[in-house]
């Protein structure tokens, strides 16, 4: 994966083109401050875009258009959302009655218009299973992080998280990536728990320029790793072997789970810098971080053809 940089961006963001607190510009410039590359502004069924974005390079990230395309079924009880990254033309949100179909079509509509299609929260008012994300065709990506606190992220109760979510469908040949997210809505006042704040999660795209089509292509392809605070320095992925370099910060340590089919634990490697040969006949293999201080982070899987 090593190219010439990486480059760090949120892909799911609100502002007051849909329910945000913030406008479009304000929450742009926030990104830009705290560190951020690029930005995905996606606004409830609505395409948010700054047509001043070209004359500010300094002022905002670098902006791809998208949108969430978003349904409620069953007497608006259940959200079925789905992100459009790189979507320059609106999406109506389809509602088929049920929600299995109705996530269908949204990712077929997203796809239609040569955009990447996100499954959203499936955790929200519990709303999408495992088995739904199986039977969908043509969605690029699974957020297996959230970070609005209603969103249910960590899964309980009997229900499984996103990430057991995603080695569920990759047991069972789908092949789709995995995207931390901050799903944000609030960025004035108060910060807190129990708000959808800004920095919570992202991507990490490992590209050789910056640019709308590098970043789109280095999505498409999986060249990136998904984040709530781990900072990977570089890595490596290939069928002879796996090595993730950290970036610490201060005194912080990593243990990295080595997994494979079923969500199984194939290994387990401490240090700043990790190496893991994958075993032949396994269907996939990824990574998950966890560091000393709390954050996560997740590569994307590596399959075995």
């Amino acid at each position: 994966m090593s190219k010439s940089r990486w480059l760090k961006g949120n892909l799911h963001t609100h502002t007051t083109a849909s329910d945000g607190d913030a406008s479009p510009e304000y929450v742009a410039a926030w990104y830009r401050e705290h560190g951020y590359d690029f930005l995905v502004l996606s606004d409830h069924n609505h395409v948010t875009i700054l047509d001043e974005a070209d004359s500010k390079p300094g002022e905002w990230p670098l902006l791809i258009p998208g949108e969430e395309v978003s349904s409620r079924i069953f007497d608006r009880t259940k959200p079925v959302h789905v992100g459009g990254i790189g979507l320059r033309t609106l999406v109506e949100p389809a509602d088929e009655g049920d929600i299995r179909k109705t996530l269908q079509e949204n990712v077929r509509r997203v796809v239609a218009e040569g955009a990447l299609a996100s499954i959203n929260h499936p955790n929200h008012a519990w709303a999408i299973t495992a088995e739904d994300i199986v039977a969908t065709e043509g969605a690029w990506a699974l957020e297996v992080f959230n970070g609005h606190p209603d969103i249910n992220t960590f899964g309980g109760g009997g229900h499984p998280s996103p990430e057991e979510m995603w080695d569920f469908a990759l047991s069972r040949g789908k092949r789709i990536l995995g995207v931390a997210t901050d799903d944000s809505h609030h960025y004035v006042d108060e910060f807190s728990p129990q708000l959808g704040n800004p920095g919570r999660g992202w991507i990490v795209v490992n590209v050789e320029k910056e640019s709308e089509e590098a970043l789109m292509e280095g999505m498409r392809q999986g060249d990136f790793y998904a984040s709530t605070g781990v900072n990977i320095h570089d890595m490596k992925v290939a069928r002879d072997e796996i090595v993730i370099e950290f970036d610490p910060y201060r005194a912080e340590l990593f243990t990295t789970v080595f997994r494979g089919k079923h969500g199984r634990e194939l290994a387990t490697e401490e240090g700043q810098e990790v190496r893991f040969v994958p075993p032949a006949g396994e269907l996939y293999v990824r990574a998950t971080v966890y560091s000393s201080r709390g954050p996560m982070a997740w590569s994307q899987p590596l399959f075995s053809d």
